[in-house]
């Protein structure tokens, strides 16, 4: 009678234990594709994982040093008219790799820049963003755990952080 209370015991804990790490690995790899896949970096919603967060989001700035896999929203702006905005920014990645990119008020995602942890840009830069009537949104996506530095400058719309 006690051995097959054990062996229904180990039997219970083999299946909890493999439950346990497909959970852990569906969930990272379900990051990881996330740099890759524009229908979820469009989504209003954002899916990220976050290691490690300083960020600041002020009135015309961002600035944030985070682990980051997956995507989060970092600026908003609902424009009346379409242009071409100048924006001055700086991406560091240390680790992996990094992008910000431009989520149009189509659901159009457009990848302003990437960097990897090989890239040579360092220092300030500026960027051309094209901005459409509606809403556009400025995300930052990292993969597998990007060691990121970003930076960006914006007098219209509002920076957020990605919170925790």
């Amino acid at each position: 009678m006690k051995s097959k209370k054990s062996i229904i015991l180990i039997v219970t804990l083999i299946i909890v234990t493999v439950g346990v790490i497909n959970f852990i690995g569906v969930g990272n790899n379900k990051m990881n594709k996330i740099y890759n896949d524009n229908s979820i970096i469009a989504d209003k919603a954002d899916c990220w994982g976050i290691d490690e967060s300083e960020q600041t989001a002020e009135l015309g700035m961002y600035k944030g040093k985070l682990k980051l896999s997956g995507c989060g929203t970092i600026w908003k702006y609902e424009s009346s008219e379409e242009f071409d905005l100048k924006v001055p920014y700086t991406l560091l990645v240390k680790s992996q790799k990094a992008k910000i990119v431009l989520v149009s008020p189509d659901n159009t995602v457009t990848t302003l820049i990437e960097n990897t942890n090989k890239s040579t840009v360092n220092g300030s830069t500026t960027i051309t963003v094209p901005i459409k009537k509606g809403i556009n949104r400025i995300k930052l996506v990292g993969y597998k755990k990007s060691e990121i530095e970003a930076e960006l400058h914006i007098d219209k719309g509002t920076f957020e952080k990605i919170n925790l």
